[in-house]
Protein backbone atom coordinates (compact mmCIF):
# COMPACT_ATOMS: atom_id res chain seq x y z
CA UNK A 1 0.00 0.00 0.00
CA UNK A 2 1.43 3.37 -1.06
CA UNK A 3 1.28 6.06 1.62
CA UNK A 4 0.20 9.58 0.66
CA UNK A 5 3.17 11.90 0.53
CA UNK A 6 3.16 14.31 3.44
CA UNK A 7 2.92 17.98 2.49
CA UNK A 8 5.54 20.38 3.89
CA UNK A 9 4.11 22.42 6.78
CA UNK A 10 4.57 26.08 7.66
CA UNK A 11 3.35 28.36 10.44
CA UNK A 12 1.18 31.39 9.63
CA UNK A 13 2.78 34.60 10.94
CA UNK A 14 -0.65 36.00 11.82
CA UNK A 15 -2.60 33.29 13.63
CA UNK A 16 0.39 30.96 14.35
CA UNK A 17 -1.51 27.92 13.05
CA UNK A 18 0.54 25.21 11.34
CA UNK A 19 -0.85 24.33 7.90
CA UNK A 20 0.20 22.67 4.67
CA UNK A 21 2.52 25.00 2.77
CA UNK A 22 0.17 24.88 -0.25
CA UNK A 23 -2.64 26.41 1.84
CA UNK A 24 -0.62 29.51 2.72
CA UNK A 25 0.70 32.57 0.86
CA UNK A 26 4.46 33.01 0.69
CA UNK A 27 6.22 36.35 1.17
CA UNK A 28 9.85 37.29 0.70
CA UNK A 29 11.87 40.39 1.53
CA UNK A 30 13.75 42.10 -1.29
CA UNK A 31 17.36 43.26 -0.78
CA UNK A 32 16.07 46.81 -0.13
CA UNK A 33 13.61 45.61 2.52
CA UNK A 34 10.38 45.56 0.50
CA UNK A 35 7.89 42.82 1.45
CA UNK A 36 6.82 41.00 -1.71
CA UNK A 37 3.95 38.55 -2.12
CA UNK A 38 5.34 35.46 -3.85
CA UNK A 39 2.06 33.84 -4.87
CA UNK A 40 3.72 31.41 -7.28
CA UNK A 41 6.41 30.42 -4.77
CA UNK A 42 9.30 31.10 -7.15
CA UNK A 43 11.14 34.09 -5.69
CA UNK A 44 14.52 33.37 -4.05
CA UNK A 45 15.24 33.85 -0.39
CA UNK A 46 13.78 33.01 2.97
CA UNK A 47 9.99 32.74 2.92
CA UNK A 48 7.36 33.88 5.41
CA UNK A 49 3.87 32.42 5.30
CA UNK A 50 0.38 33.73 5.96
CA UNK A 51 -3.18 32.45 5.72
CA UNK A 52 -5.14 33.77 2.77
CA UNK A 53 -7.13 36.33 4.77
CA UNK A 54 -7.02 39.96 5.85
CA UNK A 55 -6.96 39.26 9.60
CA UNK A 56 -3.74 37.24 9.45
CA UNK A 57 -2.05 39.78 7.17
CA UNK A 58 -2.99 42.70 9.42
CA UNK A 59 -1.96 40.80 12.57
CA UNK A 60 1.46 39.98 11.07
CA UNK A 61 2.05 43.62 10.11
CA UNK A 62 0.91 45.07 13.44
CA UNK A 63 3.09 42.61 15.41
CA UNK A 64 6.13 43.27 13.16
CA UNK A 65 6.35 39.58 12.36
CA UNK A 66 8.02 40.19 8.99
CA UNK A 67 10.95 41.99 10.69
CA UNK A 68 11.39 39.04 13.06
CA UNK A 69 11.14 36.40 10.35
CA UNK A 70 13.48 38.13 7.89
CA UNK A 71 15.80 39.32 10.71
CA UNK A 72 15.89 42.86 9.37
CA UNK A 73 13.86 46.05 9.41
CA UNK A 74 11.51 45.81 6.44
CA UNK A 75 10.11 48.82 4.61
CA UNK A 76 7.04 50.16 6.45
CA UNK A 77 3.77 48.84 5.03
CA UNK A 78 0.22 48.72 6.40
CA UNK A 79 -1.96 45.64 6.39
CA UNK A 80 -4.36 47.43 4.03
CA UNK A 81 -1.54 48.20 1.55
CA UNK A 82 -0.39 44.58 1.57
CA UNK A 83 -3.96 43.29 1.12
CA UNK A 84 -4.53 45.69 -1.80
CA UNK A 85 -1.27 44.64 -3.45
CA UNK A 86 -2.13 40.93 -3.19
CA UNK A 87 -5.66 41.54 -4.51
CA UNK A 88 -4.23 43.36 -7.55
CA UNK A 89 -1.77 40.53 -8.28
CA UNK A 90 -4.58 37.96 -8.08
CA UNK A 91 -6.87 40.08 -10.26
CA UNK A 92 -4.11 40.37 -12.88
CA UNK A 93 -3.65 36.60 -12.77
CA UNK A 94 -7.39 36.04 -13.26
CA UNK A 95 -7.22 38.34 -16.30
CA UNK A 96 -4.26 36.36 -17.68
CA UNK A 97 -6.20 33.09 -17.27
CA UNK A 98 -9.06 34.59 -19.26
CA UNK A 99 -6.47 35.64 -21.84
CA UNK A 100 -5.26 32.03 -21.99
CA UNK A 101 -8.85 30.92 -22.55
CA UNK A 102 -9.00 33.36 -25.47
CA UNK A 103 -5.80 31.96 -27.02
CA UNK A 104 -7.04 28.38 -26.73
CA UNK A 105 -10.61 29.37 -27.78
CA UNK A 106 -11.91 27.75 -24.59
CA UNK A 107 -14.57 30.24 -23.58
CA UNK A 108 -18.09 31.38 -24.37
CA UNK A 109 -18.67 35.15 -24.48
CA UNK A 110 -21.75 37.32 -24.71
CA UNK A 111 -25.03 37.01 -22.83
CA UNK A 112 -26.89 35.11 -25.58
CA UNK A 113 -24.06 32.62 -26.12
CA UNK A 114 -23.67 32.01 -22.37
CA UNK A 115 -27.43 31.61 -21.84
CA UNK A 116 -27.47 29.14 -24.73
CA UNK A 117 -24.55 27.20 -23.20
CA UNK A 118 -26.41 27.11 -19.88
CA UNK A 119 -29.22 25.21 -21.62
CA UNK A 120 -26.73 22.35 -22.07
CA UNK A 121 -25.99 20.84 -18.67
CA UNK A 122 -22.38 20.36 -17.64
CA UNK A 123 -20.83 22.55 -20.33
CA UNK A 124 -19.67 25.49 -18.19
CA UNK A 125 -17.79 25.47 -14.88
CA UNK A 126 -17.54 29.20 -14.08
CA UNK A 127 -19.20 32.39 -15.31
CA UNK A 128 -17.74 35.90 -15.07
CA UNK A 129 -20.21 38.77 -15.16
CA UNK A 130 -19.01 42.29 -15.89
CA UNK A 131 -19.46 44.64 -12.93
CA UNK A 132 -21.53 46.94 -15.16
CA UNK A 133 -23.74 44.24 -16.72
CA UNK A 134 -27.42 45.16 -16.97
CA UNK A 135 -29.13 43.98 -13.74
CA UNK A 136 -31.83 42.09 -15.67
CA UNK A 137 -29.37 40.12 -17.83
CA UNK A 138 -27.04 39.52 -14.89
CA UNK A 139 -29.87 38.12 -12.78
CA UNK A 140 -31.10 35.91 -15.63
CA UNK A 141 -27.62 34.41 -16.13
CA UNK A 142 -27.05 34.07 -12.38
CA UNK A 143 -30.34 32.23 -11.82
CA UNK A 144 -29.66 29.74 -14.64
CA UNK A 145 -26.10 29.17 -13.40
CA UNK A 146 -27.24 28.74 -9.80
CA UNK A 147 -29.72 26.05 -10.90
CA UNK A 148 -26.77 24.08 -12.31
CA UNK A 149 -24.55 24.92 -9.31
CA UNK A 150 -22.13 26.86 -11.52
CA UNK A 151 -19.96 29.48 -9.79
CA UNK A 152 -20.66 33.05 -10.91
CA UNK A 153 -18.63 36.12 -10.04
CA UNK A 154 -18.45 39.80 -10.97
CA UNK A 155 -15.04 40.95 -12.19
CA UNK A 156 -13.85 43.76 -14.47
CA UNK A 157 -16.19 45.94 -16.52
CA UNK A 158 -17.54 45.28 -20.03
CA UNK A 159 -14.73 47.18 -21.76
CA UNK A 160 -12.04 45.38 -19.72
CA UNK A 161 -13.58 41.95 -20.38
CA UNK A 162 -13.73 42.70 -24.09
CA UNK A 163 -10.10 43.87 -24.12
CA UNK A 164 -8.92 40.73 -22.27
CA UNK A 165 -10.74 38.57 -24.82
CA UNK A 166 -9.55 40.62 -27.80
CA UNK A 167 -13.08 41.67 -28.70
CA UNK A 168 -15.56 44.48 -28.32
CA UNK A 169 -17.29 44.96 -24.96
CA UNK A 170 -18.48 41.74 -23.33
CA UNK A 171 -20.87 41.57 -20.39
CA UNK A 172 -20.48 37.87 -19.57
CA UNK A 173 -17.94 35.09 -20.15
CA UNK A 174 -18.22 31.39 -19.43
CA UNK A 175 -15.34 28.94 -19.02
CA UNK A 176 -15.94 25.25 -19.79
CA UNK A 177 -15.06 22.52 -17.32
CA UNK A 178 -11.35 21.69 -17.37
CA UNK A 179 -7.92 22.59 -15.99
CA UNK A 180 -8.17 26.25 -16.96
CA UNK A 181 -11.50 26.65 -15.16
CA UNK A 182 -10.07 24.82 -12.12
CA UNK A 183 -7.07 27.20 -12.00
CA UNK A 184 -9.40 30.19 -12.39
CA UNK A 185 -11.63 28.98 -9.53
CA UNK A 186 -8.62 28.44 -7.23
CA UNK A 187 -7.38 32.00 -7.78
CA UNK A 188 -10.92 33.39 -7.63
CA UNK A 189 -11.41 31.92 -4.14
CA UNK A 190 -8.10 33.41 -3.02
CA UNK A 191 -9.06 36.79 -4.51
CA UNK A 192 -12.47 36.74 -2.79
CA UNK A 193 -10.91 35.82 0.57
CA UNK A 194 -8.42 38.69 0.30
CA UNK A 195 -10.62 41.36 -1.27
CA UNK A 196 -13.80 40.55 0.66
CA UNK A 197 -15.72 40.51 -2.63
CA UNK A 198 -18.09 37.70 -3.60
Amino acid sequence: MVQARRQPQRTCLGCRQVKDKAQLMRFVCSPDGEILADLKGRLPGRGAYLCNNRDCIEAAVSKKQFDRTFRQVCQPVTGAQLVEGIAQILLAHLASLLGMARKSAKFVAGSNAVLDALNRKGLLAVIVLARDISPQIGEKVRRKAEYQKIVTTKLFNKAELGRILGRAERSVVGLPDGKLADAFLDDLLRYQDISGES
